[in-house]
């Protein structure tokens, strides 16, 4: 069978949404899985719905912005499954308003979790591909909104810009390894986010989720991908070694307004304000953003 069949992949996010979805397509591509989530209750009907699917899966607690928690996480995964070869870090969350009206306490909160949940997985995995020098794996979730910036949800449109970059960036120091990268970039997609983040974020508050807010942001939702069919395009993609993932080809349109501003910028400078010595840096090998 076609790798990753025989593998062992970390997933977090795995009781629901993209990550469930993600997880039963590597199921069904033969790889053992570890379903890593904050939510106890759905992680183990999530472990026992792969199982019982003829998988092998291990669930596994956890809060991806808690720095202290992933060395452990990852041993038992290992312990249970053998060595990871992919990392899947899917869980996210939105929260807050506009950036005026967002706490900072939310701010952090999402951010936490969206980007510094990320580098965790990657700083706690890579040592551990790296040292085996086989064939390994590092997907990352960003969004549409990491490419299109979406008012209203400035903490989340942050944390998605700021996974983009992340994601590119480890990508060019893994060119030369046995690391593969991916970076996904999904549109609307049917989940539950709306209810599991929004009731995490009023709990932050001490206050009570807005049922009827979430319940209209779900409807929207509802009419979006199928995680499930997201999850088989990420194991097409991490089994073909591409790179960026997308779900919806009519957020193309909305990107390219964007590049287009940048590459107009550029165009338009005229030079007045310092030489152009890029050509000249690139010629004898420095990197023109660290310059």
């Amino acid at each position: 069978m076609d790798w990753p069949a025989g593998e062992a992949a970390f997933v977090t996010g795995g009781a629901s949404g993209i990550g469930l979805g993600v997880a039963r397509a590597l199921v069904a591509a033969g790889a053992k899985v570890a379903l890593a989530d904050v939510d106890e209750g759905r992680l183990a009907e999530a472990a026992q719905e792969l199982t019982d699917a003829g998988g092998t899966v291990t669930a596994v607690r956890l809060d991806v912005s808690d720095e202290e928690s992933w060395a452990a996480a990852a041993d038992l995964a290992e312990e249970a499954l053998g060595p990871i070869s992919i990392l899947c870090n899917i869980a996210g969350v939105n929260g807050g308003g506009t950036i005026e009206e967002t706490p900072l306490k939310v701010w952090r909160w999402v951010l936490g979790v969206n980007i510094d949940g990320q580098f965790l997985g990657v700083s706690t995995f890579l040592p551990r591909f790296r040292s085996r020098g086989t064939r390994a794996h590092v997907l990352n979730t960003a969004s549409v909104s990491g490419l299109v910036p979406m008012a209203n949800v400035g903490a989340y449109s942050a944390s998605k810009f700021a996974s983009v970059g992340f994601t590119m960036v480890l990508r060019e120091e893994m060119r030369d390894s046995n690391v593969g990268v991916s970076l996904l970039i999904p549109g609307t997609v049917a989940t539950r986010i709306n209810f599991t983040a929004g009731e995490a974020e009023a709990k932050l508050l001490g206050r009570q989720l807005n049922r009827e807010v979430a319940e209209a942001n779900h409807a929207v939702l509802a009419k979006g991908a199928d995680p499930d069919r997201v999850g088989e395009q990420v194991v097409e993609a991490v089994r073909d070694g591409r790179f960026v993932i997308v779900t919806h080809r009519e957020w193309g349109a909305f990107a390219r307004r964007i590049h287009a501003e940048i590459e107009d910028a550029y165009e338009a400078f005229d030079g007045r304000h310092g030489p152009d010595t890029t050509a000249q840096m690139l010629a004898g090998g420095t990197n023109p953003v660290s310059a």
